[in-house]
Parts: C-alpha cells; sequence; structure tokens
C-alpha cells in the first residue's frame, strides 16, 4: 500500500517563502500531479500555467491582498477552466488542485492556494488574464503559489478533527 496519509497530514498552507527557484523536475511531477486528476465525463477542461519570472510573479503578487505570497514563490501556477468544455469546471480543477497541493507538501515544499474567481471588489482575473495574455472564454479559479518554505507550520492532529462533522448512515443531529 502506498503512503498517502502522511501527505495528507503534513499539508498546510504556508506563505513564506525563501525565494530560491525549483528544479525543473519538481515543476514537472506538480503539473504531472495535476493533470491526472478526475475530471467528470473526462471533458478535462482545466489548463495550467506556470510561472517562473521574478518580474511577472511580483505583478501576480499585487492582483489581490492576499496574493502577496506570490512574489517570492519559486513557482506560481495559475488554474484555468473552460466552462464551454464543462459545467463542472470548477470542481474538475479543484480536484486537480489538491492533487498538486498533496505533491508539493510529499516533496517537502510549501504551497497555498489564492483565491481568484468571484473575491469580492476585486477584479483579480481581469488583472491575471491582462498580465498572462489569457483568452476570454477561459476562467481563471485561483493561482497556486509554491516555493521553498522559511519555515514549516505543524502537522495536522487527529484532535483537531470535528467529530460532529462525521455521520454514518443518514446525517446524525449533533447533541451539544
Amino acid at each position: 500500500m502506498k503512503e498517502l496519509i502522511p501527505a495528507i497530514v503534513e499539508r498546510r498552507s504556508l506563505r513564506s517563502y525563501t525565494g530560491e527557484s525549483l528544479e525543473k523536475w519538481q515543476i514537472d511531477n506538480l503539473i504531472k500531479a495535476f493533470m491526472f486528476a478526475p475530471s467528470a465525463m473526462n471533458y478535462r477542461p482545466c489548463h495550467i500555467i506556470a510561472v517562473q519570472n521574478r518580474k511577472t510573479l511580483q505583478k501576480l503578487s499585487e492582483v489581490t491582498p492576499w496574493s502577496k505570497m506570490v512574489a517570492k514563490s519559486g513557482v506560481t501556477f495559475v488554474i484555468l477552466g473552460d466552462p464551454e468544455r464543462s459545467r463542472w469546471w470548477i470542481e474538475d480543477c479543484s480536484a486537480a488542485n489538491e492533487n498538486l497541493l498533496l505533491e508539493a507538501a510529499d516533496m517537502g515544499l510549501g504551497a497555498c492556494w489564492v483565491q481568484v474567481r468571484d473575491i469580492s471588489d476585486e477584479d483579480a482575473e481581469k488583472k491575471i488574464r491582462d498580465i498572462l495574455e489569457i483568452p476570454e472564454n477561459l476562467r481563471i479559479l485561483n493561482m497556486i503559489a509554491v516555493g521553498v518554505p522559511k519555515r514549516f507550520k505543524e502537522k495536522h492532529r487527529e484532535a483537531e478533527i470535528d467529530k460532529s462533522h462525521m455521520h454514518w448512515e443518514k446525517f446524525q443531529k449533533s447533541t451539544s
């Protein structure tokens, strides 16, 4: 049996990176993890842009108040979906994102999801579309900053699990 739980337990949103570049094999593995994700009806509506150029990363770090960490990432992935190809593009891209995040954790890298689609009071999609010359038919779901972390967070602990959210056979009302 392959060990997946350790990567799940270790995966945390890390937002502070050393600024070191990643090796090509690391980026290739992250992209493979993304591309091997399940897809509804196998429509495969997801696209991924890997950005390493420091000037471009700086621009991307300024598109939302929550994207500052992008500037020091080793690579930032911009995740696109094609709504014309599949009405489940958000779900498909989200599943692919999780594969990428778990692969980053398994490789000892830090990573953080940066929401882009439908964030309030921001026109982040338009800003990113202009920076990366993304066609209008594609939607931007998010970015994922990945890098060598300055520090790690504690692993998740089983005690963190809210067992009132776990149900067997049917929904059970909480007694608390």
